[in-house]
């Protein structure tokens, strides 16, 4: 083997180095795409579930929102009957000394 042989070897190991290195980096990168395109493909599936999500949530607050207001709203009305109604209650059992209510001695004869 003389010296150039030798430097045409080395050349030509140095490529096919070359080559198998590139090969190899190749078919990785391809499945590191796939890798990142399936981590992708997951990432905006869990965002669209939780865009669901919080949809759902906003209606719900808005419905508990409408209900509590709605709530609200009958209690006031409930107090405002009561307080408007204890004045003739007073008055109706000041003046009627029992009202509609029959007293003792005559519900006995009714029975």
């Amino acid at each position: 083997m003389n010296g150039l042989t030798v430097i045409l070897l080395m050349i030509m190991a140095a490529v096919a180095a070359w080559a198998f290195t590139m090969l190899r980096v190749s078919g990785q990168a391809a499945r590191l795409r796939a890798e990142i395109a399936r981590i992708d493909r997951l990432a905006r599936q869990e965002i669209a579930h939780w865009q669901d999500e919080a949809a759902r949530a906003r209606t719900r607050a808005a419905q508990v929102e409408r209900d509590s207001k709605a709530w609200a709203a009958g209690c006031k009305q409930g107090r405002d009957d009561v307080i408007s109604v204890v004045p003739l209650l007073i008055a109706a059992q000041e003046g009627g000394a029992g009202g509609d209510q029959p007293d003792a001695p005559g519900a006995v004869g009714h029975v």
